[in-house]
């Protein structure tokens, strides 16, 4: 209870020090002037620190935003140069790849050629020993039938079937190289009732049938939204029936 009667009392001292104070200074108009005088200058001392540590702020602030923008500017710097190297280094990946793969392709179709034209030379070989084994069994009896050992009718037949089976191997062989065989693999037969050998699907082709697809897959649905307005109607008019 002590305590609280001192600070009472101790608050009612300072107001009446206050009071005598404004009393004084109300009957001294020169003290009352310095006074004022004093506060204004304190008031604007402290408007004016208070306005120069803002602006302090702000201009902190704003140094500060413009440090983040600078390194925000850089690092995109970096970050395209990062990226054109790295579509560089890409792009001649991917050059070296179409240059390795076009490298294989025509080394392939070389190989392929080749295989080809040596099948066609052995062939071409084929029938030229067939031709050799002919004139060697036909010249030694042309001379015994000149000697007279074998008819004539027996040469003439045997021959006949010489040739005929030359001619006749010959044939063969042209046509089924000329229609049959295809023309990239020499063992390989092409069957013209099956279309020939299949292609490759091009771009064109798989295009047209996304997009058929997509067609068909559009009017399956009007269809069905067709359908089920259909039979919401019917629906609606049995009920209000």
């Amino acid at each position: 209870m002590s305590l609280d009667k001192n600070i009472q009392d101790t608050l009612r001292l300072q107001d009446i020090e206050l009071a005598n104070a404004m009393t004084a200074l109300r009957n001294n108009p020169a003290q009352l002037s310095q006074f004022i005088a004093q506060q204004k200058g304190a008031l604007y001392s402290t408007v004016t620190k208070e306005h120069s540590d803002n602006f302090e702020k702000v201009y902190g602030d704003l140094v500060r935003s413009g440090d983040t923008v600078k390194n925000i500017s850089y690092y995109h710097v970096r970050n395209k140069d990062l990226d054109n190297t790295q579509e560089s280094v890409f792009s001649n990946a991917r050059a070296a790849a179409d240059a390795a793969t076009y490298d294989s392709q025509i080394a392939k179709r070389q190989f392929e050629i080749n295989e080809w034209t040596a099948g066609n030379k052995r062939d071409t070989l084929f029938f030229m020993q067939l031709l050799f084994i002919a004139l060697t069994i036909t010249a030694p009896m042309l001379y015994l039938t000149r000697a007279g050992v074998i008819p004539m009718s027996v040469f003439s037949t045997i021959s006949f079937l010489i040739l005929l089976a030359l001619v006749l191997t010959f044939v063969v062989r042209y046509q089924y190289t000329d229609k049959s065989r295809d023309l990239r693999f020499w063992n390989r037969r092409r069957f013209q009732q099956y279309g020939g050998p299949p292609t490759a699907p091009t771009c064109e082709s798989i295009q047209g049938l996304y997009s058929s697809s997509l067609a068909a897959t559009a009017s399956m649905a009007e269809q069905a939204g067709a359908a089920a307005q259909s039979v919401a109607s019917k629906a609606k008019d049995a009920l209000s029936s």
